[in-house]
């Protein structure tokens, strides 16, 4: 069961490697609440059919306007209502657009246990695709990974770099 959960993860990172990118600057920090994650190992899925295309035809059709990441306060994971209006602008883009496929990256910051953390970073993805879902948008064109502390935005210790590292990322396919 654990290698072919390392095995499906390490696969996604092969896929997702290709079509990563970086967040901008002057990301603000959300608070939410939530309960704390249990170690439970996280589900991944990747995108079907993003093979072989390069980064602008990824993303070609997306607005370059449209913010895509959710943060979260310490140990949370229920999503804020500040992002409410983003992810309905991101739902709205979406419905509009059906063949259209987003893998929802959930991340923590470093501290706590590696399985503690891909089992938080799960339940922030899982999160921000139900409200997704609750806006009218296809589960069909919603995967979710957690990379736990895995694949920090910044580097450092210190709530400011942590702040940023607390985040689910919707990241465009085809």
């Amino acid at each position: 069961m654990r290698w072919s959960y390392l095995a499906s993860v390490g696969a996604l990172a092969v896929v997702l490697s290709a079509c990563s990118s970086t967040p901008g600057p002057g990301a603000e920090d959300g608070a939410g609440s939530g309960d704390a994650a249990s170690a439970d190992g996280a589900q991944s899925t990747g995108m079907s059919g993003a093979g072989g295309m390069s980064e602008s035809e990824l993303y070609q059709g997306q607005p370059v306007e449209r913010e895509r990441i959710v943060y979260f306060g310490f140990d949370e994971y229920s999503v804020a209502g500040q992002y409410q209006g983003m992810l309905q602008a991101n739902a709205d883009f979406l419905k509009e657009n059906g063949n259209r496929e987003v893998v929802i990256e959930g991340h923590t910051d470093e501290r706590g246990s590696r399985e503690y953390n891909i089992a938080l970073g799960e339940k922030r993805a899982n999160a921000v695709r139900d409200v997704l879902l609750s806006y009218g948008v296809s589960s069909s064109q919603i995967d979710t990974v957690s990379y736990g502390e895995e694949s920090p935005a910044v580097d450092g210790t210190g709530e400011s770099a942590w702040a940023k590292n607390r985040r689910a990322v919707i990241e465009y396919g085809q």
